[in-house]
């Protein structure tokens, strides 16, 4: 009977440690499924993000140039066609901005969504302007270095606000989740 209860026994102690193990190592298995899932889950993100910043930002690089060259071909008075052409130019890319500006508030995070916005209201003073300065050079040539003075500040703060978003936006693709 010692040898049959040692046996018993020592299989229950077995069939225990085999079921704990077994426990223990779905267990484990699961938790690190989930943190695979979470870091594939918050890579996925990420890139979403990066595509969406980047897709804001290219039109906004391309409207300060263009806002650039409406305001030099504003200063040269002989360029009349260039000034519509570029402005319209402007618009369309107004309208893009506007539109990728809003999927960015579903990316996230706000703070990037409301540099964003900045950029945007920065950016439609500085058209504003160039449409002003150019209706007042056919009516009043006389003011242009107003105008240049004028043109000069609303760009500088188009610049500030491109530089926020970008900075925004690179933080929120650093940010650990």
């Amino acid at each position: 009977m010692d040898q049959g209860l040692a046996a018993v026994l020592g299989a229950f102690v077995g069939v225990v440690g085999a079921t704990t193990t077994s426990i223990l190592t779905g267990w484990h298995t699961r938790q690190q499924s989930r943190d695979q899932a979470r870091m594939d889950h918050a890579r996925w993100r990420r890139e979403v993000r990066r595509d969406a910043y980047a897709a804001t930002l290219v039109p906004i690089t391309e409207a300060r140039e263009v806002a650039r060259q409406a305001s030099r071909a504003l200063v040269r008075e002989d360029a009349g066609t260039d000034v519509e052409r570029l402005l319209g130019r402007l618009d369309e890319l107004i309208h893009a901005i506007r539109a990728s500006c809003a999927r960015l508030y579903l990316e996230g995070p706000k703070e990037v969504a409301a540099a964003a916005d900045a950029v945007l209201s920065a950016l439609q003073v500085v058209d504003n302007n160039l449409v002003t300065w150019r209706l007042a050079r056919r009516s009043a040539p006389e003011s242009l270095v107003e105008y240049i003075e004028r043109h000069t500040l609303k760009a500088a703060g188009l610049s500030h606000s491109i530089t926020r978003f970008a900075d925004e936006a690179s933080k929120a693709l650093d940010a650990v989740p």
